[in-house]
């Protein structure tokens, strides 16, 4: 009897796992992706845990870099020491000690080719060692508030100082877009160097075209054993753009990391769009008037707002939650606050903004009498009195003149 009951248990059990769920099933253990047109967190997994990022590093370094440099097209010489530390098994793009090359070179061959030599050559060339350019990407780290963050090296090597989080990278890769040069060199699928030697980025090598890929508009690839794959993306589907960071994939799966992504864009794009929320001709309140021959008024949106939804979305259970007056009188003024709402969608608040009043009322002078009678009572006595006051001065003072 005590096996049948542990075993419903379990099967119970067994059930809320599936029901609860995640609706996207990843090989990367920690990631994070942004609707970047409502700068809005879709969906995410183990997103602030400090952990090893690989070259995702050189996110950072490249960034710092071109916020330090006035010319891009000035010539940078090769030296020992941009090369001298590199081992093998390194991502290079193969410069030489003497070769001169431009910036735009060096910051092309540090996000396409995830090259070590471009990354060191920044680094030293803008501050004139790498110890000095690690402290200036970590003061960035604080300049942008992160928690999760710290560099140790230009390169993304293994360190136990050398760590960021999901939800960290994905803030550094919103803010270096917002770079012009930045955002140029990221979304770049290929480029010719000013030596000739010609590079592509790294997603394209890795995918070896194998799955579509068009739709993703900028990306940077890293990998080291202690951090697994990593990809940094940014992409394009039916007018919303993405943004999506993954970390510590260990799969043997081939490109797992890629697929990841491309799992991740085309699940949110086909499930997934703007869906009306609210109308500007949506009643939100219906509310008693005063002085009005109209004995109830109908409250408008006024607005349309727009909201990323599922498929599945039923206007039917959007609910308003109106915080305002009961009650409007004929005499307040079209265009001021009337209340605030909250726009709620299955019991989650979606959207929040003031209630403008904008509707028109026909004047009851009825109503208005016989709500302030006693008012208008004592303003006729006054009036009254006023009056006759008046008639005998006028009458007083025609009496003076006659005599």
């Amino acid at each position: 009897m005590q096996n049948k009951i542990l075993l419903v248990v379990l099967l119970f059990l067994c059930f809320i796992n599936v029901v609860y769920a995640k609706e996207l099933d990843l090989g990367s253990e920690k990631y994070i992706i942004y609707n970047m047109n409502d700068n809005r967190i879709l969906d995410e997994n183990n997103s602030h845990d400090e952990t090893s990022i690989a070259s995702l590093t050189k996110i950072m370094t490249v960034i710092v870099a071109i916020e330090h440099i006035d010319n891009y097209d000035e010539k940078v010489t090769i030296t020992d020491s941009m090369l001298n530390d590199i081992d093998w098994d390194v991502a290079k793009v193969g410069f030489k000690e003497g070769e001169s090359l431009t910036y735009n070179d060096l910051l092309y061959g540090a996000i396409l080719a995830s090259g070590a030599d471009a990354v060191n050559a920044l680094a030293i060339s803008v501050s004139g060692n790498k110890e000095d350019f690690v402290k200036l990407m970590n003061d960035k780290v604080s300049e942008l508030g992160l928690k999760n963050t710290h560099f140790q090296n230009v390169v993304g090597l293994y360190s136990e100082s050398n760590y960021s989080s999901a939800y960290d990278m994905a803030q550094i890769l919103i803010y270096a877009l917002k770079n012009d040069k930045f955002k140029e060199v990221f979304e770049k699928r290929n480029y010719t160097f000013s030596n000739g030697k010609k590079t592509r980025s790294t997603i394209e090598i890795y995918n070896g075209g194998g799955n579509n890929i068009s739709y993703i508009t900028g990306s940077k690839t890293g990998y080291i054993k202690k951090a697994g794959y990593c990809l940094a993306s940014t992409a394009r589907m039916n007018d919303v753009n993405y943004l999506m960071i993954t970390l510590n994939n260990y799969s043997k799966e081939k490109n797992s990391y890629i697929k990841d992504h491309i799992k991740s864009y085309n699940y949110f794009n086909n499930n997934y769009g703007y869906k009306e929320l609210v109308n500007s001709e949506d009643v939100i309140v219906t509310l008693k008037t005063k002085y009005a021959k109209e004995k109830e008024v109908n409250i408008k949106s006024g607005v349309t707002y727009n909201y990323y939804l599922k498929n599945d979305y039923d206007k039917n259970n959007v609910k308003y939650e109106y915080d305002g007056p009961n009650m409007v009188s004929y005499f307040r003024n079209k265009g001021t606050r009337l209340g605030h709402v909250k726009i709620r969608y299955n019991d989650e608040i979606l959207k929040e903004y003031d209630l403008i009043y904008n509707e028109e009322l026909t004047f009851d002078l009825e109503s208005y009498i016989l709500t302030n009678k006693t008012w208008i009572l004592i303003l006729l006595i006054v009036l009254f009195l006023i009056i006759l006051v008046k008639a005998v001065k006028d009458k007083n003072e025609k009496k003076n003149e006659t005599i």
